[in-house]
This record gives structure tokens, sequence and C-alpha cells, in this order.
């Protein structure tokens, strides 16, 4: 191999490193987050504020979970409870008094161009146990709640056409004051404001051109009623679970 050819080599590796994300940022957040969760939540807010970038507002109390995330912005007297993992997102954006209890995974691509984000708006709730796939951006509104446990988000798809096949991406959008009960499955869909996604529903539709206050269920999810008020259409209409399976934090 001549001279010349070895350099164009050599800067070629470079490149190709310089392409490839770096794990170090994620390590040293992470290991700045597990010596966090043994300070008090004041000094806890400042540490992640000034270690990490993060904007995090008042009283907003954050427990023994995992955030991984590009840029973070949380707002004012939040909670995120025990043992949630945010996994490579690019953002994070929670509105203020929402919570988000115990044992949520929300997880990104490994895909450039990828929107990778999630984004919940104010006075919100999500319960334990769910999967978020925040490929394609995940966007909930204000007042909203992912109730029971189990549900499931999808933001990608395999398609196959012409002999050629690839993975592609679909925003999920969930509207204001809308209730999603336990055990559904939402993929790449759009759900209008007012709505109601019924317990094990599959939704794979964009429902936002069909009017506001759906009743959506089966498999697949469709129309099976049309209220004449929302069924939530207040933040006081949302259940209190701030003792919800024990995602409290004192």
């Amino acid at each position: 191999m001549t001279p010349l050819a070895k350099i164009s080599e050599r800067f070629s590796s470079i490149r190709s490193a310089a392409r490839r994300p770096s794990r170090l940022p994620n390590a040293l957040s992470f290991l700045v987050q597990i010596f966090a969760m043994l300070l008090p939540h004041p000094i806890k807010r400042f540490l992640l504020r000034s270690a990490l970038g993060w904007s995090i507002g008042k009283h907003t109390k954050i427990g023994y979970s995992i955030i991984l995330c590009g840029q973070v912005r949380i707002g004012a007297n939040c909670q995120i409870g025990h043992f949630n993992v945010f996994r490579d997102l690019k953002t994070l954006e929670i509105g203020n008094e929402t919570k988000v209890f115990n044992l949520n995974h929300f997880m990104a691509s490994k895909h450039r161009g990828w929107p990778d984000s999630f984004s919940i708006g104010n006075n919100s709730q999500i319960t334990s146990r769910h999967f978020f796939d925040c490929s394609g951006g995940v966007r909930i509104g204000n007042r909203c709640l992912i109730g029971g446990r189990d549900s499931q988000f999808w933001t990608h798809f395999f398609i196959s056409h012409d002999g050629v096949s690839r993975i592609e991406w679909r925003e999920l959008t969930i509207a204001d004051r809308c209730y999603v009960c336990a055990r559904a499955t939402l993929v790449y869909c759009r759900i209008p404001s007012d709505c109601v996604v019924g317990a094990g529903a599959v939704v794979t539709k964009d429902f936002s051109k069909e009017g506001t206050g759906l009743l959506l269920a089966g498999n697949p999810a469709t129309i099976k009623k049309r209220y004449a008020l929302p069924p939530v259409a207040t933040r006081y209409d949302v259940p209190d679970l701030n003792e919800y399976d024990g995602a409290h934090l004192s």
C-alpha cells in the first residue's frame, strides 16, 4: 500500500470514528445520576442542572430513575418515580405538574435523522409499567392519563416494496384530555382531544379528522361511541394517583 493510500485510509477511519456517537457522555451522565440519587431533592436538582445542563422546574422530584437524553426539560412540581428508563432520546420534555410513576421504559432508535423524542404536556399522568418507542416521536397533550399498566406505544415499522426492505417512522400524537386504559397498543396513530382508548384496544389509524370525544376500542380500534361532553373535561377529573403503586416521593 502506498503512503498516500495509507494516509487516505487513516483519515477515513478518523472520519468514521467521529461519526459514531460517543458513549462517554452517557456513561458520565449515568454516574452523575447514580450519585444524585443519594441526595435530597433540592441538591439533586441543582446537581442535575449544573452538571448535566438539564432544565428542571421548582419542586420537581426525581426518584431512582435513569435519564440518558440529549436535551432534558422538566417543568415545575413534577414527579418522576422509581426505575424508569429514558434511553438515548434526543429530546425529553415534561410539562408542569406532570407525574410519571414507576417502571416505565422510553427507548429511541439507532437511526440518524429520526426524531427520537418524547414530550408530554401539563397536568398529565403516566402510571406504571408502560413501554414507549420514541423513535418517530411521541407527543402527549395536557391533562392526559395513561392509566392501568402494560400499554405500548410504537412509532416505527417495517416496510417491503419492490424487493426493497426498510424501517421507517411515523409520529404518534395524543391530544389534550385523553385517557388511555390498560394494555392498549397504539401504533403511530393520532388521537384527537377528549378521547378514551379502551382497555386492550389496538389503535393503528389517524382519528384526528373524526372530531373529538371518541371512545376507541377493539382490535383494530374503531369508534364505539361519541361523547356529548368531554370524558376528561378538566384536570380535576383526572384522579390523583400520588399514592398509586407506591409512587409517592417523600
